[in-house]
């Protein structure tokens, strides 16, 4: 078993670095701890993903036990008699509007740059990254899994990472205005100071997305600055003649581990901006229909909430009012620093959502909320992801 699991480590690499291939300083000049990087490289990130896993579960349980331990006793039973459920139905019907305008913004986008994958492929994608980023920090996190079945669909890796990043640009561009609007024109006086912070963060993330890859070989040239000054500043350390740092420092194997994955990153932002450029030459209205996909992905994320409302018996909400909350709710926990944003999202609703319900009414919405916009979706998401991976972990075995 160690030598198949060697052997799939060995093909996993040589398949990366065909598909990304190292920029031509660095096949000129190889990195003498680059072995000892390449040793790091090969450290199962299977972990990681169990402790996101475990600490989204753990935030989950706790924040829901909270919510449901601080309901008045004489208000437990009296959810059922209030239960609406004929908006059950149309609750259940918009439940894959979502899926489907992300699915299809990925298909828009993939018909471009490269026709022939199936829409069937892109929905899947979609599965697969609301999975992934239920286990990772931030939205982005799941665009690993979205690459991941697009390549396996017959995508090469390339237009994959282009995909994804285009469908990212259009949520951000989306989740710009939608900041802008909560900042100045909504109600939340109370979250001002949240909603300022977290534009600021969205606009500089969101700058230095645009910024490298429309211009890479400036973000080539503050790497290799900082790169070269980290190395001057502690190789002396390491080094008697300050040439190179000792590869079995842990410093050494960092800045290897960092040089070689920064290269990757310039030589992704160099394809990513041919691959645009062919974008936009081949469809310019294509990206405002991904803006628009992306529209319409957040706003029938905030009709189901408000479908949630009128099932569990709430009349005294309005629809305006629960979408443009729940528009600044998507906003402001996009980028939230936790599995799922699990914890926080459910803090922020709380907060933002108080008034438009009785309180012992609160958990039993988050649930529902939850449970429909993020928990179905991503467990199918995680169901297709494993069984791709576990399909080709037996076929490269069989070989």
């Amino acid at each position: 078993m160690p030598a198949q699991t060697s052997k799939i480590r060995s093909i996993f690499k040589t398949t990366l670095h065909r598909a990304l291939p190292l920029s031509e300083d660095i096949r000129s000049n190889p990195i003498p701890s680059q072995t000892a990087a390449e040793r790091s490289l090969n450290k199962p990130g299977i972990h990681k993903l169990f402790c996101g896993a475990l600490l989204f579960v753990i935030l989950t349980v706790g924040i829901f036990w909270y919510q449901f331990a601080g309901i008045p006793g004489g208000q437990r039973s009296e959810i059922w008699q209030r239960l609406e459920w004929n908006y059950l139905f149309w609750l259940l019907l918009f439940l894959p509007i979502d899926t489907l305008s992300a699915g299809l913004r990925i298909w828009v986008i993939g018909r471009v740059l490269q026709p022939g994958v199936s829409f069937w492929t892109c929905l899947k994608a979609e599965w697969a990254n609301l999975g992934l980023a239920m286990l990772t920090p931030s939205q982005t996190g799941g665009g690993f899994g979205q690459i991941y079945i697009l390549s396996r669909g017959g995508m090469n890796l390339s237009t994959a990472l282009t995909v994804s990043l285009i469908s990212f640009l259009g949520s951000m561009v989306v989740l710009l205005f939608i900041g802008i609007h909560s900042l100045l024109v909504s109600k939340i006086d109370y979250l001002a100071a949240f909603f300022q912070g977290a534009l600021l963060i969205f606009f500089l993330i969101f700058a230095a997305v645009i910024f490298a890859v429309c211009w890479p070989g400036v973000l080539h040239l503050v790497i290799s600055k900082i790169y070269r000054g980290v190395r001057r500043k502690w190789g002396k350390k390491y080094s008697p003649d300050n040439t190179k740092l000792a590869p079995d420092t842990r410093l050494g194997r960092l800045l290897a581990y960092l040089h070689i994955l920064s290269q990757k990153l310039i030589d992704l932002c160099y394809m990513h901006r041919a691959n645009m450029h062919r974008f936009f030459r081949l469809n310019r209205s294509g990206f405002i229909w991904v803006c628009f996909l992306s529209l319409i992905f957040m706003l029938s994320r905030s009709i189901m909430a408000f479908l949630c409302l009128r099932f569990l018996g709430i009349q005294e909400a309005a629809l305006g009012e629960v979408i443009e909350t729940q528009l600044s709710l998507i906003f402001l926990i996009y980028f939230a620093p936790t599995p799922g944003s699990s914890g926080l999202a459910e803090g922020a609703s709380i907060l933002m959502m108080h008034g438009a319900m009785p309180e012992g009414i609160v958990p039993y919405y988050n649930l529902l909320w939850r449970c429909s916009t993020l928990y179905l979706p991503a467990i199918a998401g995680l169901v297709f992801l494993s069984r791709a991976i576990i399909w080709d972990a037996r076929r490269v075995v069989s070989r």
